[in-house]
């Protein structure tokens, strides 16, 4: 059983730094901030995280994940049936879809961080995300129309597009989200599903 501490403590921290991640850049927050609005010290900041852009990762990770999780299990689900490629370009687009709304939740944040020229913290956790991401996927293509790629090279290549047209978006005038899924949808490329 969790020490109820802890759990305070942590949902102190979660709610201070996406408050004061989607009021200004990572870069300018400071462990004091933090420990200012969470009610803790150092100390114990420290014993959860390394600096307010690792925190901000460490909370924004785990929605990402479950995402990742429900994507894979649709996949896996639907190679059992014997799934066509209509089904499986829908399953995608679910994907990115749900991206799509955890970005839109966040999105004071990430307009703030994914720019910030002092803190890649938000743009490595998206890149390293959707790269592993992109290779459980490429790994789990079926064998016979997978196309002979470098795997690492090709997860790197889709997962840098994805972070890159969720920055334009975000940097650009305020377009739908429907724009932006059919956009990152229509520019797979054509053996991903």
């Amino acid at each position: 059983m969790v020490d109820a501490r802890i759990l305070h403590t942590t949902a102190a921290l979660r709610e201070a730094i996406l408050r004061l991640a989607a009021g200004r850049p990572v870069s300018e927050i400071t462990v004091a901030d933090v420990t200012r609005a969470a009610g803790i010290n150092r100390a114990t900041f420290y014993s959860h995280a390394v600096s307010p852009g690792s925190l901000l990762a460490d909370v924004l990770t785990p929605e990402l994940d479950h995402i990742r999780d429900e994507d894979s299990e649709a996949r896996r689900a639907a190679a059992e049936r014997g799934a066509d490629r209509d089904e499986l370009a829908a399953i995608t687009r679910r994907g990115i879809n749900a991206v799509v709304e955890h970005v839109v939740t966040h999105r004071e944040i990430y307009v703030r961080a994914l720019p910030d020229p002092d803190d890649g913290s938000l743009h490595r956790l998206l890149v390293e995300h959707f790269t592993l991401s992109s290779a459980i996927h490429i790994r789990e293509l079926d064998p016979a129309s997978r196309p002979d790629l470098l795997d690492d090279v090709a997860a790197g290549f889709v997962a840098q597009g994805f972070v890159g047209a969720i920055e334009a978006w975000l940097a650009g005038p305020r377009r739908s989200r429907k724009a932006l899924v059919d956009t990152i949808t229509l520019s797979f490329p054509a053996w991903w599903s």
